[in-house]
């Protein structure tokens, strides 16, 4: 081309667009921002960080289910560490195209034979390759929590997850991209259902155990609850788990021994003043086949919650930070077991008893609550009816009770359990 021919302004075009050129070839970013690329591809996220809400300190996040047709289905989840089930209700089973006819035939639950559906949070897809999926009768995962699924440990496994208690955030990361803050702890994963277990000292015993966010309170087996005991003769304990340390009104609840230790130590942090309750080693020998080994209890979120805990499951390792403590009063609580009820009302489970007596009178075990003061049960969560229950020990609460078909009220009082 013979530059001469053509006038100045065509030659600063042309010199203009060979530096364009040149800076496109040098770095595609450059060309992307002037517009030589009229379409880019967006990039997966590697990250992301959802806010939760706590309801009987169960964790509850929203997660996104893909739909067969491509389309979202959001749904609120319990993130649930103690479990290898992917666990859905029966309306969002429907929404995303499972048969779910099983549960015509009167079953509570059923396992599906399908794949797990495609999920994800904020936009991060979750791996659930491999996963066991089941599906629940009724609007819930489980009868008490406010959720429609579940997010087991079987999923979070793949994945470097971060508990944020004290700022009330969850954050899934692709191994590798996160620096690591807190005590480190080492841990043991079973690789097939996601648990992970740590090395606590509990009463003055260093032990092996599991990390069950999911679970309201903390549960150790009554060979390591009869040894605290004997070491502590006076210590004050009861019978029948309250507060943190009712799970869901399973019958063996009404028999756990329920105590108050000084603390328990993970890595040197430690906790104060810590309710749990004491059940049947039998519990622990079950648990044990789905953790990494065997375990003399689980730390639950009353203890977790205190935390900031990051877990890097594919390295083995756990960090922790502790925030500020929470506030006590957990077990200061009218002394009933509760169970929440498919239909979404909670019956009593049983009465708490201190030395062979029961600490709330004119209440029977099968009686259903229907109202706590001006706290409807029936339009309540679990966490709701529980924090209802609490109180300044010496309080009372007017609880009203239906049992044959009738109501009455019962003045139940507050104490300092154990």
């Amino acid at each position: 081309m013979n530059m001469q021919r053509h006038s100045p302004d065509m030659k600063v075009v042309l010199a203009g667009f060979g530096i364009l050129c040149l800076l496109a070839g040098l770095h595609p970013a450059i060309a992307e921002q002037i517009g030589l690329y009229s379409q880019t591809v967006p990039e997966t996220p590697r990250s992301a960080t959802m806010p939760f809400t706590l309801d009987h300190n169960r964790m509850i996040v929203e997660v996104e289910f893909v739909c067969p047709d491509g389309t979202i289905r959001k749904a609120r989840a319990w993130v649930d560490t103690g479990s290898q089930y992917l666990t859905l209700s029966e309306p969002l089973a429907r929404d995303l195209g499972f048969d779910v006819s099983g549960l015509q035939s009167g079953k509570v639950s059923v396992e599906l034979a399908a794949p797990a559906p495609a999920m994800r949070l904020n936009g991060l897809p979750l791996n659930g390759d491999g996963v066991r999926t089941k599906v629940q009768s009724g609007a819930y995962a489980l009868s008490g929590v406010p959720a429609e699924a579940n997010l087991p440990a079987s999923i979070l496994q793949h994945d470097y997850i971060i508990f944020d208690y004290p700022a009330r955030l969850l954050t899934i990361a692709r191994p590798g991209i996160l620096r690591p803050k807190g005590v480190g702890i080492s841990c043991r994963v079973n690789a097939e259902t996601g648990l992970f277990m740590i090395e606590a000292i509990i009463g003055g015993d260093t032990v092996q155990v599991g990390v069950d966010n999911g679970s309201a309170g903390t549960w150790i087996s009554n060979v390591l609850s009869e040894k605290i005991m004997s070491r502590h003769p006076n210590w004050p304990y009861a019978i029948g788990a309250a507060g943190s340390a009712n799970f869901f009104g399973f019958p063996f609840e009404s028999g756990g021994i329920l105590m108050h230790i000084p603390d328990i130590e993970i890595g040197g942090l430690r906790v104060r003043d810590v309710g749990l309750l004491g059940l049947h080693q039998s519990m622990f020998d079950w648990y044990s086949t789905k953790s990494a080994g065997p375990v003399s209890g689980f730390i639950g979120a009353n203890v977790l919650k205190n935390f900031r805990l990051e877990i890097d499951f594919p390295n083995r390792m756990t960090y922790w930070e502790q925030g500020a403590a929470t506030e006590p009063g957990d077990l200061d609580i009218v002394g009933l077991t509760l169970r929440p009820e498919p239909n979404g009302t909670i019956s009593i489970a049983s009465v708490v008893s201190k030395n062979d007596t029961p600490v709330v009178d004119g209440i029977l075990p099968g009686d259903r609550l229907i109202r706590v003061d001006k706290v409807e049960v029936a339009s309540a969560t679990m966490g709701e009816v529980v924090d209802a229950l609490r109180g300044i020990p010496g309080s009372t609460r007017t609880l009203t009770i239906e049992r044959d078909g009738k109501r009455f009220a019962v003045e139940a009082t507050v104490c300092r359990l154990p």
